[in-house]
């Protein structure tokens, strides 16, 4: 069985109790990444563990990182009991912890703070109403809901971060506030409100970065489908329907090629 533990967003401080003693149970322990302040427990507590940053270093991606991980971590297991530990909530952003759950072996989710609750406290937003959690790397445009708050994972480095602006841009527009939060929860934390089109200005990423992006009452793809089931007409709501996305389906390519972006079309359509 693999313990699967949160270490929290902050310090070691905030471990919870089942975390703590989950740590001393005497089970081998692995750890994701030792670029955490919560890392410190384990040297106050004399507790012997074994990291992966080196893996970082070697793969040309994430996913091979991800990968060469979980590979790891279910070959230990068959040798015993052990605990693999990882920043925030391990339910949370971690896809070491979705690719191990989904590989079938027997596990225990050992709960901690996510990196959630201190990016809110950072941008002082309420997402009582709903919020959608986005991984950058697997992100597109048909995932973005504006009515909603947005936070966005993965961001860690400037190509990343470009590619953001650019799809951000084509639904919000470019003057749109958005925050780029770096180290949420831990001494080093800050965050930025900025245009979208400044998004890609220099600004420091590293693999603790997220995007949270207010919530917006601009015209979306969602709103028109809704008027168009409202509307009565002659013509089936079939035959509208198939119109519609014929004339959609332009407007995303004409989009792609850069001839106008998506939050200039929503606009002159809630303009009329």
């Amino acid at each position: 069985m693999i313990n699967i533990i949160g270490l929290g967003a902050g310090s070691y401080e905030e471990l919870t109790l089942e975390a703590c003693r989950t740590l001393k149970n005497g089970n081998r322990n692995f750890t994701r990444t030792k670029e955490t302040e919560a890392i410190k427990y384990f040297e106050i507590e004399n507790i012997p563990y074994a990291s992966f940053d080196d893996y970082y270093e070697d793969a040309e991606s994430f996913d091979e990182v991800y990968k060469k991980i979980v590979s790891t971590l279910l070959e230990e297991e068959k040798s015993g009991d052990i605990n693999y530990s990882v920043p925030g909530h391990p339910l949370v952003a971690e896809r070491t912890v979705r690719m191990l759950i989904e590989s079938g072996v027997e596990y225990k989710i050992i709960s901690g703070l996510s990196f959630i609750e201190p990016t809110l406290n950072i941008v002082k937003k309420d997402i009582s109403e709903g919020f959608i959690l986005l991984d950058a790397l697997e992100i597109s445009d048909l995932m973005i809901d504006p009515k909603k708050h947005i936070i966005i994972t993965q961001v860690y480095n400037e190509r990343i971060l470009s590619d953001m602006k650019l799809l951000l841009s084509s639904i919000y527009g470019d003057e749109y506030e958005v925050y780029l939060v770096v180290d949420a929860g831990l001494e080093s934390e800050s965050g930025k409100k900025l245009k979208i089109e400044d998004l890609d200005r220099g600004h420091f990423v590293n693999h603790r970065t997220c995007l949270f992006i207010p919530k917006s009452d601009i015209k979306t793809i969602l709103d028109l489908e809704k008027i168009l089931k409202e509307v009565e007409v002659d013509e089936s709501l079939e035959e509208i329907s198939d119109e519609f996305m014929t004339i959609w389906n332009k407007i995303r390519v004409g989009n792609r090629y850069g001839y106008w972006e998506m939050s200039e079309i929503f606009d002159k359509i809630s303009k009329k």
